[in-house]
């Protein structure tokens, strides 16, 4: 979880707490964003969600794959989802919650998509978050230029990342990368997704135009 949000521009990690008391400290003097909880603390789910609505913290519940249904606890959290989900997913979640939206079971509605398309599925997981940003860019027909700039890094970098995407994704070129996304649902929605949006935030205290990074706490 971490590592899948290290690299990303608009979100920062301010704590990852290794017991209920870190936990509880941490939420009430980072104040984050969003918090990212494993449902092992679902027993002290009254004292965490009391910090959490005083501050305005969304609340991102992790459960492992066959876990017990917590459904129930859903009132009280904002997402859940399971701890497997990919990268790109995971940072998507994390943007959407900070703007005040809800993601509920949000890895159930993944058996349907991978039974779809299983290939886009499986190149999508192979790619990182920033990778998923260059391709919606190169989508969209930006120039290695626009997109270094976009993304304020050096265009070299750019060109160097697309190297690594075509290996990923066995295309040749940009125009075939385009139309591969084009034609594999998966993909195209993640690409979509990884794109960041201002973060609009009607369950946090940063305001759009500050343009500060959202803050994530993770246990």
């Amino acid at each position: 979880m971490a590592s899948a949000l290290a690299g990303e521009e608009d979100i920062r990690i301010v704590g990852q707490p290794h017991s209920i008391g870190q936990l509880l400290h941490g939420l009430e003097n980072f104040r984050p964003h969003v918090l990212v909880l494993s449902s092992a603390y679902l027993a002290r789910m009254e004292a965490i969600r009391r910090l959490c609505d005083s501050h305005q913290t969304a609340i991102l519940l992790l459960e492992d794959h066959g876990e017990a249904d917590i459904l129930p606890f859903s009132p009280d959290v904002q997402g859940i989802m399971e701890r497997s989900e990919d990268e790109a997913t995971i940072v998507h979640c994390i943007r959407h919650l900070a703007r005040g939206g809800r993601v509920l079971r949000l890895a159930r509605s993944h058996v349907m998509e991978d039974r779809q398309d299983p290939v886009g599925t499986r190149v999508r997981k192979r790619l990182t978050p920033s990778e998923l940003r260059i391709i919606s860019f190169v989508v969209q027909g930006f120039r290695n230029r626009e997109i270094a700039l976009r993304m304020s890094t050096s265009e070299q970098s750019i060109k160097n990342s697309l190297r690594r995407i075509f290996d990923k994704t066995g295309v040749s070129g940009r125009l075939e990368l385009a139309l591969y996304v084009v034609h594999h649902r998966a993909l195209k929605q993640a690409a979509a997704d990884a794109e960041p949006t201002p973060a609009i935030r009607s369950l946090a205290v940063v305001r759009p135009e500050l343009r500060l990074p959202l803050r994530t706490f993770i246990n």
